[in-house]
């Protein structure tokens, strides 16, 4: 597995200042077999005169309407033909140019269905603004309200056929019913990368959506029941007192006046 093709799949919408960023921080990467995959939503903004700048190293770019984020991130999968698959959103970043030859490396060693890795959220200036560090991977956390960046989650392709894609239906929570089928409902092999994975831009799409946060957690308990478990009642409790600690690490981090190192 040491040369798997990784398909990265970048869903975008009137992102114009911040998307050459995010196709630079995949088309920058060190490892070399990426098929990479473009999904613009009708951008009216220059989104995609700067994505088509860079056509010739993208592998696809599918343009037109969609019906919102999980839509969008779908469109990419089901185009996607790596042995494993990622998400980058329009606005985001890789953490660095070794991320993706780290995650394949994993995936060589362990032989995993899945692994994922830390985030961290970044201001303009760079500067962090709330670290995610995952743990070590244990079922059991998930019902006290633990879940990792789903934008460093990277899996084996041929699992979204037998597993399916993100539920439109259950927007904003549908990345974490995704995750809770897959981590949870699911006994996959699992395995984290000790790494931080992606950068987040305040204001990129995914933060956007982030400020949906209330409604999400209420929808979170929908996504136990869609599979068929009740939610344990301390679950959203448990999820909201873990976002603290997050921006805390993140001010530790800023008064060192650095980002955190792989």
């Amino acid at each position: 597995m040491e040369n798997i093709k990784v398909s990265i799949v970048t869903i975008c919408f009137n992102n114009a200042l911040v998307i050459e960023a995010t196709l630079l921080s995949v088309l920058q990467q060190s490892y070399a077999n990426i098929e990479y995959l473009v999904v613009d939503g009708g951008s009216t903004d220059g989104t995609l005169e700067l994505v088509e700048r860079y056509r010739g190293q993208i592998a696809r770019i599918l343009y037109g309407p969609d019906k919102g984020l999980y839509d969008a991130i779908n469109k990419g999968l089901r185009a996607a033909t790596g042995e494993v698959v990622g998400l980058i959103h329009g606005g985001d970043r890789l953490y660095d140019k070794d991320t993706i030859a780290r995650i394949v490396a994993l995936f060589a060693r362990k032989q995993p269905d899945v692994i994922y890795g830390h985030s961290v959220m970044v201001d303009e200036q760079g500067r962090a603004v709330r670290i995610n560090r995952s743990p070590a991977f244990r079922r059991w956390r998930i019902p006290l309200g633990w879940m990792p960046s789903h934008q460093s989650i990277y899996l084996r392709r041929e699992l979204l056929d037998r597993l399916g894609l993100y539920r439109l239906e259950l927007h904003p929570g549908a990345d974490y019913e995704f995750f809770l089928r897959y981590f949870y409902f699911h006994r996959l092999r699992i395995e984290r990368l000790n790494a931080y994975v992606v950068r987040f831009a305040i204001g990129g799409r995914s933060t956007r959506d982030y400020r949906n946060n209330i409604r999400a957690q209420k929808q979170h308990k929908d996504c136990w029941r869609t599979n068929g478990e009740a939610p344990p009642f301390y679950l959203v409790p448990l999820k909201l007192l873990r976002k603290p600690l997050q921006f805390v690490r993140a001010a530790v981090w800023r008064l060192r006046g650095a980002l955190p190192l792989n």
